[in-house]
């Protein structure tokens, strides 16, 4: 949140985009519906990146990570999880345990950069989370992303409303279908995961209208 009620109310609903690569595969896609600003989400993902314990703990558990198969194995899993679940707030809710446990730690759209430290810090046999990187090319919608590639040790930090064709980078504008003029969130800084900035460093960068104490 920001450093008033004010910058606070503003960045609520900030969708973002929090992904990680590792041995050139994408293995964390996660989407973020609240606080995407760099001083919400952003300084999030900064502080789990800060510690390289976090770090090395996060690549550990990243072999037990993989995405959902709507239609394929994970059919009838899903199937499940949509039957228990209530249907309006007021509707019981039938979950297990167990389907509670995944999507609070996994799946809520509130989870953003948070997956980082709920994927290093977990204990499941496996990790089972949603592909939202697609999310990166609506850049009306995804206001932030912030992307860690654990090959080429980097941070890097994406903003979107970009009206500009992307021609070269991660996430480009051909073949994609613009929405109301808007392309692919574009980069605006990345940082080594050896020399990251500190938080009042990465703010001044990427939000400076903020106002820091």
């Amino acid at each position: 949140m920001g450093n008033s009620s004010k910058q606070g109310d503003k960045r609520m609903g900030t969708c973002n985009l929090t992904a990680v690569y590792l041995n050139g595969e994408l293995k964390i896609a996660q989407y973020g519906q609240f606080d995407g600003y760099p001083s919400g989400q952003g300084v999030t993902a900064l502080s789990f990146l800060s510690s390289k314990n976090n770090v090395e703990s996060l690549k550990e558990s990243l072999a037990r990570v993989r995405f959902i198969e709507f239609e394929g194995r994970d059919k009838e899993f899903i199937q499940s999880y949509d039957r228990n679940s209530p249907e309006f707030m007021s509707s019981p809710d039938n979950r297990s345990p167990q389907q509670k446990h995944w999507h609070d730690t996994f799946i809520h759209r509130s989870r953003a950069a948070g997956i980082l430290a709920n994927v290093a810090d977990s204990n499941d046999g496996e990790i089972l989370l949603k592909n939202s990187i697609d999310f990166a090319y609506e850049g009306l919608f995804c206001e932030w992303a912030y992307i860690i590639d654990l090959d080429s040790n980097t941070f890097e930090a994406f903003k979107g409303y970009n009206k500009t064709p992307v021609t070269e980078g991660r996430f480009l504008s051909s073949g994609i279908k613009e929405e109301n003029g808007y392309h692919p969130v574009v980069i605006k800084k990345s940082y080594s995961l050896d020399q990251l900035p500190s938080e009042k460093e990465f703010l001044a960068e990427l939000e400076p209208e903020l106002e820091l104490k």
